[in-house]
Protein backbone atom coordinates (compact mmCIF):
# COMPACT_ATOMS: atom_id res chain seq x y z
CA UNK A 1 0.00 0.00 0.00
CA UNK A 2 3.08 2.77 0.98
CA UNK A 3 4.59 1.89 -2.14
CA UNK A 4 2.57 0.69 -5.37
CA UNK A 5 -0.92 2.80 -4.30
CA UNK A 6 0.77 5.61 -3.04
CA UNK A 7 -0.77 6.10 0.81
CA UNK A 8 0.47 7.49 3.74
CA UNK A 9 1.36 5.58 7.02
CA UNK A 10 -1.75 7.04 8.35
CA UNK A 11 -3.76 5.90 5.67
CA UNK A 12 -2.38 2.20 5.33
CA UNK A 13 -2.86 2.06 9.09
CA UNK A 14 -7.01 3.19 8.60
CA UNK A 15 -7.02 0.16 5.61
CA UNK A 16 -5.26 -2.28 7.83
CA UNK A 17 -7.28 -1.76 10.54
CA UNK A 18 -10.66 -1.84 8.55
CA UNK A 19 -9.73 -4.72 6.55
CA UNK A 20 -8.92 -6.72 9.22
CA UNK A 21 -12.01 -5.98 10.76
CA UNK A 22 -13.88 -7.39 8.37
CA UNK A 23 -11.40 -10.47 6.98
CA UNK A 24 -10.64 -11.94 10.01
CA UNK A 25 -14.15 -12.66 11.79
CA UNK A 26 -14.72 -16.16 12.37
CA UNK A 27 -16.93 -17.77 10.57
CA UNK A 28 -19.74 -19.54 12.44
CA UNK A 29 -18.91 -22.88 11.91
CA UNK A 30 -15.85 -24.94 10.49
CA UNK A 31 -17.33 -28.17 9.30
CA UNK A 32 -20.32 -27.90 6.57
CA UNK A 33 -23.52 -30.16 6.91
CA UNK A 34 -22.01 -32.54 4.56
CA UNK A 35 -18.75 -32.98 6.47
CA UNK A 36 -16.57 -30.73 4.93
CA UNK A 37 -13.92 -28.55 6.61
CA UNK A 38 -13.84 -24.78 5.52
CA UNK A 39 -11.49 -22.14 6.03
CA UNK A 40 -11.16 -20.52 9.49
CA UNK A 41 -11.19 -16.44 7.20
CA UNK A 42 -13.60 -15.70 4.78
CA UNK A 43 -10.87 -15.50 1.60
CA UNK A 44 -13.64 -13.65 -0.67
CA UNK A 45 -13.82 -11.05 1.75
CA UNK A 46 -10.32 -9.92 1.72
CA UNK A 47 -10.48 -10.30 -2.15
CA UNK A 48 -13.66 -7.68 -2.00
CA UNK A 49 -11.69 -5.77 0.63
CA UNK A 50 -8.42 -5.32 -1.43
CA UNK A 51 -10.41 -4.29 -4.48
CA UNK A 52 -12.38 -1.80 -2.43
CA UNK A 53 -8.65 -0.04 -1.36
CA UNK A 54 -7.16 -0.31 -4.75
CA UNK A 55 -10.52 1.57 -6.02
CA UNK A 56 -10.16 4.12 -3.49
CA UNK A 57 -7.08 5.30 -4.57
CA UNK A 58 -8.14 5.56 -7.96
CA UNK A 59 -7.39 2.76 -9.86
CA UNK A 60 -9.22 0.08 -11.30
CA UNK A 61 -10.14 -2.82 -8.86
CA UNK A 62 -8.57 -5.32 -11.10
CA UNK A 63 -4.93 -3.42 -11.64
CA UNK A 64 -2.15 -5.91 -11.64
CA UNK A 65 -0.34 -4.20 -8.01
CA UNK A 66 3.70 -4.34 -9.62
CA UNK A 67 5.51 -1.62 -10.43
CA UNK A 68 7.53 -0.58 -13.66
CA UNK A 69 11.28 -1.35 -12.70
CA UNK A 70 12.09 1.86 -13.42
CA UNK A 71 9.71 3.30 -10.52
CA UNK A 72 11.45 5.57 -7.96
CA UNK A 73 9.55 3.85 -4.92
CA UNK A 74 11.39 0.42 -4.24
CA UNK A 75 9.24 -0.43 -0.83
Amino acid sequence: MLGRLRMSINECIDAYLSLSDRVFRKKRHRVTIKGEIQGRFDSDELARAVKEIVKRQGLQEDALLKDAPDASCKV
